[in-house]
């Protein structure tokens, strides 16, 4: 096991009566240390609301932002001018009201009975990761630019094409082109727009700071093309000492793929059609699932801090913000003046390397250590090794303890670890991902990956045994050895699989601290696929027509139907960054489980110590992967048990019902990619 980081504890003493030779101490989920409190002070007095998916969370934030009085504040990886945020219609584009058409309309007051609202807008646009690599963040900028010259080129008389639109998808760049145009050029009044590009010096150094080896390609990966990834959303912060002020940070994209509800249709014809964003292949965009919290109170102020700061580094028109913001004093009191019901404490941490800031890591590691009962992941990428052993190291440190209290090992309850993903989007990815997944035992869920790996080590093992024979031959004869029957060094692939441990030993570990693992993807069926595979079943419907006149025709009639019966499956994509541990904490944002998020990007999540919403998000998004059947229920040990055993059988037996080609219970199928890589990119 790794040894255990205690960086983040903050110590307490805690007497024990000789009589009882028992004590109760409080667990610690936040980071409490000074040097923490300084850029992510706890705040108390907060109004939290967890929204699950596009759908909801847009509605939401499309009424909050009409509601605006003053200001709206938006830091987003990307913009998509035409994404709709309610979608009221299925016909093509546009199916609701549009972000640019939506900040239009606030800036110019139409919600504010005539006064104007300032907007502010920060996107992430990097010349090389927007345009050269692909990302098309802010389509109809850094994609699409002849639409933006075409648009503003004088008129010609003589073109009788001039104005006319031929195809929804020319009508969407031309609302992107101008909106984006008239946007950088200051012609939406109250409406300001600027970019960023995180800074490769700084994440050089921050990684300087970062354990483990990285190859040139990982490297240059990460301090050459960094990102901002932030996404938070404020509104009305000093309007009336921000008495009716309210922010967002969620994972979430502002971007047209987002959009999607929690029923994760096959086809959706809401979610839009694949020239619209990322497709793949199915028809329409592709499920995706991730998460929104929506805040009001005195965490506000770390989400105001990390605006201002953003967008006095960054480019573009509009003025500077003057504001102070003291994490060591009350947060202003006209943020907590207005609420109401339930109150809950929260943290805003980041990753941000200009500032010297990795709480998101610290934190991850903080209230990771406390697990008891369950651990639950949900991200997009499960990349961050250190994490995994480290999850593991803190676990055996409790279960030496509990030994050393005078417990026995079958009285050691088990920690469920749960971890929810999609299948990585690059193949370079499946390294890391396997890494990761073999440290908590799953690495055969990546087959290909791991008989890559273990035949390199089975063949240096060999090397090495024929090297150390021939050392003890050439010392018996007096001679000295050859060079060239030394081994040639691991792959960095290997190497790191090597130090994770044979897969027999790490079951054997996992067992002996008490930790439960599973690894699970997501997976929607195509309940109306008459309407996707009407070509296919055509040709199946003629097959089994001449069936009764050729009985050779059976194989092939069984293997078509199994094939189109596959076909109506497709991933659900998982952009989530959620974690939950034991009906007590939680935390969501931008930040993935990957070195990327950890140090490079910049980030930012929020997180709370909240029984009750811990609790309740648990069963909803339990609910939601397993139809209603597996919430965990209360959240007792004897009910987490229940429902992780449940979810293992339920993922194998969707996965069985998936290779027939029929209907699943539910979304969780078990994590499998069958890719092999020895390119490493995290």
């Amino acid at each position: 096991m790794a040894p255990i980081r205690t960086d983040t504890q903050h110590p307490i003493t805690i007497p024990i009566p000789e009589d009882k030779r028992t004590a109760t101490g409080a667990v610690q989920w936040f980071l409490e240390k000074n040097e923490d409190s300084k850029v992510a002070p706890v705040r108390y007095r907060n109004e939290l609301d967890v929204y699950i998916c596009g759908e909801d969370a847009f509605r939401q934030i499309a009424g909050d932002i009409r509601s605006a009085r003053a200001s709206v504040e938006i830091i987003c990886w990307g913009f998509d001018p035409a994404m709709e945020l309610t979608r009221e219609r299925q016909e093509t584009w546009p199916r609701g009201v549009t972000w640019g058409e939506l900040l239009r309309d606030v800036a110019a007051g139409k919600f504010n009975g005539g006064h104007p609202v300032q907007v502010r807008l920060l996107a992430w646009y990097g010349f090389i990761g927007s345009t050269m690599l692909g990302a098309n963040n802010m389509p109809g900028y850094s994609h699409d630019r002849r639409s933006t010259s075409q648009t503003n080129r004088p008129l010609n008389p003589d073109d009788w094409t001039e104005g006319l639109v031929f195809m929804p998808q020319d009508k969407r760049k031309e609302f992107n082109a101008r909106w984006y145009q008239d946007a950088f050029v200051g012609a939406i009044d109250h409406l300001a727009i600027r970019t960023r590009d995180n800074s490769r010096s700084a994440v050089q150094k921050s990684l300087a700071d970062e354990a483990g080896k990285r190859g040139a390609v990982e490297n240059l990966g990460l301090s050459g093309l960094p990102t901002d990834h932030q996404k938070t959303i404020l509104i009305d912060y000093e309007h009336e000492g921000g008495s009716h002020a309210v922010g967002y940070v969620m994972g979430l994209n502002s971007v047209t793929d987002y959009w999607d509800t929690q029923k994760h249709l096959f086809n959706d014809p809401r979610r839009g059609q694949p020239w619209e964003g990322a497709g793949d292949g199915a028809p329409g965009l592709k499920p995706y699932q991730d998460y929104a919290c929506r805040i009001r109170g005195g965490a506000l102020v770390e989400v105001s801090r990390n605006f201002t700061s953003a967008w006095n580094r960054a480019s573009g028109n509009g003025t500077a913000i003057s504001r102070k913001h003291d994490a060591a004093a009350p947060p202003p009191p006209g943020l907590t003046s207005t609420l109401k019901g339930d109150l809950h404490s929260a943290q805003i941490v980041r990753t941000q390397a200009q500032e010297g800031e990795k709480t998101i890591a610290r934190l991850y590691h903080q209230a990771s250590s406390f697990a008891r009962n369950y651990l639950y992941v949900e991200n997009q990428y499960f990349q961050h090794t250190e994490w995994a052993t480290q999850l593991k190291a803190h676990r055996a440190s409790f279960a030496k303890y509990w030994k050393a209290a005078g417990r026995a090992q079958s009285d050691l309850p088990d920690l469920h670890v749960m971890v929810v993903i999609p299948t990585p989007e690059r193949s370079q990815m499946v390294p890391r991902t396997y890494d990761s997944i073999k440290a908590l035992g799953h690495g055969s869920s990546m087959p290909n990956q791991n008989k890559l790996v273990e035949d390199e080590l089975k063949r240096h093992g060999e090397q090495q045994a024929r090297w150390e024979a021939h050392v003890q031959s050439q010392a018996a004869k007096g001679e000295v050895p050859d060079p060239d029957y030394y081994p040639a060094p691991l792959s960095p692939i290997a190497a790191s699989a090597k130090a994770l441990g044979a897969e027999g030993g790490i079951s054997k570990d996992l067992q002996s601290i008490g930790m439960r693992t599973l690894v699970a993807s997501l997976w929607t069926f195509d309940h109306d696929w008459r309407s996707t595979q009407r070509k296919e079943l055509g040709v199946l419907a003629e097959l089994e027509a001449t069936a009764r006149s050729d009985a050779s025709q059976a194989e092939r009639i069984k293997s078509l139907r199994e094939k189109l019966g596959r076909g109506r499956y497709r991933e659900i994509y998982i952009h989530s960054k959620l974690m939950l541990i034991d009906d007590s904490f939680f935390t969501l944002g931008s930040a993935n489980l990957n070195l990327r998020s950890m140090a490079v990007d910049t980030e930012i999540n929020v997180a709370s110590d909240s029984p009750e919403i811990s609790k309740d998000l648990r069963k909803r998004v339990w609910a939601m992967l397993t139809e209603g059947t597996l919430d965990g229920y209360s959240g007792t040990r004897a009910d987490i048990k229940h429902s992780f055993e449940k979810w293992e059988e339920l993922a194998e037996s969707n996965g069985i019902e998936k290779s027939k080609g029929k209907g699943p219970v539910g979304f969780l199928m078990p994590f499998e990619d069958v890719r092999t890589s020895r390119i490493r990119l995290a």
